[in-house]
């Protein structure tokens, strides 16, 4: 614990040598029309007089893009590395996507950086980063603070305003009534944009929603592409994830000792 703690310490203390660093620059009036999160943040707290951010607001709301953007979508990647070597036809048929796309033949030892435009056409690979996040949505529930007394639909029940709901994600992406065989994993549930954001949230919804889930899904592809070009994924019959994946975690979910073998391809 005191480890982690003076992690933390040494963390913060990097973060803060950011934000010092930066509002200098800002007085040099460098970065005037950068709309980084950092420059925002400082130009909005420079231009709120009545209830400014503090400098340990600061660190602490750049903590969470820090942590909240890393642990999710690395936690979403173990999910889908282990189903694309649970289901080798689901690899094999990705592969082939990337392969197509990026115009590699198949006896080629390259690897190819994808274009915006062509990590853009992969509909395959969109379609199984949805299952992968269905089954495994990188946040398990959501809570809110009612802003107005609500009444439930079809009950006599009202929500009175500042009550606190907890939403849970991963039950509705699990719920038989909305996605026939939910334990099953099949990225082509999702063709013809099938299920809207009502019953699909992996990052929330609304005004609420992620801010950064656009770029959390560009990393993802973007791993994923290259990752299947150099390597196939395996998972052996003994390993005690091969029948049914072991998660751990409450608000945020991920495999417990995941281990896969990676076969390089050339």
């Amino acid at each position: 614990m005191a480890k982690a703690y003076e992690n933390l310490e040494e963390f913060n203390g990097f973060i803060q040598s950011l934000i010092d660093q930066r509002r200098k620059d800002m007085k040099d009036h460098k970065f005037e029309d950068s709309k980084d999160l950092l420059s925002t943040l400082l130009r909005e707290t420079e231009n709120n007089h009545d209830d400014p951010l503090t400098d340990e607001e600061l660190v602490h709301n750049l903590n969470v893009f820090f942590v909240a953007g890393h642990d999710t979508t690395a936690n979403t990647l173990s999910f889908g590395m282990y189903y694309l070597a649970k289901h080798r036809h689901v690899q094999d048929k990705l592969r082939k996507e990337i392969y197509d796309t990026l115009q590699i033949n198949s006896g080629a030892n390259k690897v190819v950086i994808p274009t915006a435009e062509q990590i853009k056409s992969m509909d395959y690979l969109g379609l199984f980063i949805k299952e992968v996040m269905r089954l495994n949505p990188p946040i398990s529930q959501i809570f809110r603070t009612i802003s107005e007394d609500y009444p439930l639909p079809d009950d006599n029940v009202i929500l009175p305003k500042g009550t606190t709901v907890n939403l849970s994600i991963y039950s509705v992406h699990h719920d038989p009534k909305i996605y026939p065989n939910p334990e099953e994993f099949d990225p082509e549930r999702f063709f013809n944009g099938k299920y809207d954001t009502d019953v699909y949230m992996p990052f929330g919804g609304g005004s609420r929603m992620c801010i950064g889930f656009n770029f959390s899904l560009m990393e993802q592809k973007i791993y994923l592409i290259m990752l299947l070009q150099r390597f196939d994924i395996h998972i052996g019959s003994n390993n005690p994830d091969f029948d049914k994946l072991r998660i751990k975690g409450m608000g945020m979910i991920k495999p417990t000792d995941l281990k896969l073998n990676f076969e390089p391809r050339f």
